[in-house]
């Protein structure tokens, strides 16, 4: 929230310089405070609903990626041209490999909040300790670098493996 913002709004719109003795001017004053307080609440108190499909990395490029992206392809729907398909193909893949980018410096970000924080890096090291127990899925989260090794792993057994031996020096 804007607090000069806010602040500025209220001088302008309430001001409360005189008190009052009588009853129904204290009742009309009452009554414009709560307007007042309705208009702050419209206008600088955002109501949204929290969802499932919340992204926490999703910001105003993404958005704006997208929307080209769903613009061309209803030019190419409607004109059903060679040109309007390869210029939609050409911004689709474009806007999948921005998406992909601003995912994986987000998770980056969180892993290297993760890690510094006393707290969740043990809830990150158990994750690392259990979930080679667990059924073999597919890698869920980007590529990892070794410190001592410029090469990037993608798969999910390196990774456990790597993580195990940062937090773990004398797991077998």
């Amino acid at each position: 929230m804007n607090t000069e913002a806010l602040s500025a709004y209220l001088q302008i719109h309430l001001s409360l310089k005189h008190f009052l003795d009588d009853k129904i001017m204290m009742n009309d004053r009452v009554c414009k405070i709560i307007r007042v307080l309705q208009k702050i609440i419209k206008k600088f108190i955002f109501l949204t609903k929290s969802s499932n499909w919340v992204r926490d990395f999703w910001n105003q490029s993404c958005f704006k990626v997208v929307m080209k992206s769903r613009w061309l392809q209803i030019i190419w729907k409607t004109q059903d041209t060679l040109e309007a398909w390869n210029k939609y193909l050409k911004h689709n893949n474009h806007k999948n490999k921005i998406i992909w980018q601003i995912k994986c410096a987000h998770f980056r970000s969180q892993m290297h909040e993760l890690s510094e924080a006393l707290k969740s890096i043990w809830c990150f090291a158990k994750w690392a300790r259990i979930e080679s127990q667990l059924f073999k899925k597919l890698s869920q989260f980007s590529s990892l670098k070794w410190s001592n090794i410029d090469h990037m792993t993608t798969m999910f057994k390196k990774k456990i493996k790597i993580l195990r031996e940062k937090f773990f020096l004398s797991s077998s």
